[in-house]
């Protein structure tokens, strides 16, 4: 019973080329559909974690990574497929390089091992998986509503990932001047 949080979480890695397959098949009806069982399995997967007391290093692992893994192949895909901009799928990896080799640095040459998501960067995801919804959506059932909402969604998008990666970057710095404390 413990392991079903971290199926749940492999089962939406596993979603991932699924719904490349199915996007690359131009069938965006069961590609959203797919999504959206993704999305409702990752919080069934936090769900179950909570309900079966389950917490420990594979969790805490593997949710994060099945999210990430699932929102950069979606961007990456509807990018090669021209379903959104280039630009949009160059700052959203832009931003997510940044982080990672930020996060790398600081980790090598200051030991700071612990980096929390910021609300801006909640935000920016949060206007990221929109995104995907809605051009998901648009390419499904095209509409004229659909795609401004989308279109919106687009500008937002960008608004919040580059407000974000700034804000990143700053917290990034601000945690490479820190000064080592010796603990003896």
């Amino acid at each position: 019973m413990r392991a079903i949080p971290h199926l749940i979480s492999v089962f939406r890695l596993l979603c991932s080329p699924a719904i490349v397959w199915l996007l690359g098949s131009q069938r965006y009806r069961s590609a959203l559909a797919l999504v959206v069982l993704a999305g409702v399995s990752d919080w069934l997967d936090g769900y179950a974690a909570r309900r079966l007391k389950v917490d420990g290093r594979l969790g805490v692992i593997l949710d994060p990574l099945a999210d990430k893994v699932l929102l950069v192949t979606l961007f990456l895909t509807l990018g090669i497929l021209r379903l959104i901009p280039l630009w949009m799928l160059w700052l959203v990896l832009g931003r997510d390089l940044v982080i990672v080799i930020g996060a790398f640095l600081v980790r090598i040459f200051r030991g700071i091992r612990k980096f929390l998501p910021t609300t801006l960067g909640k935000v920016s995801t949060f206007f990221q998986i929109v995104l995907v919804l809605l051009t998901l959506a648009d390419a499904a059932f095209p509409s004229f509503v659909l795609f401004w909402l989308k279109m919106t969604a687009l500008v937002l998008c960008a608004l919040f990932t580059t407000w974000s990666g700034l804000d990143y970057v700053r917290i990034g710095i601000a945690m490479a001047r820190r000064r080592i404390v010796a603990v003896s």
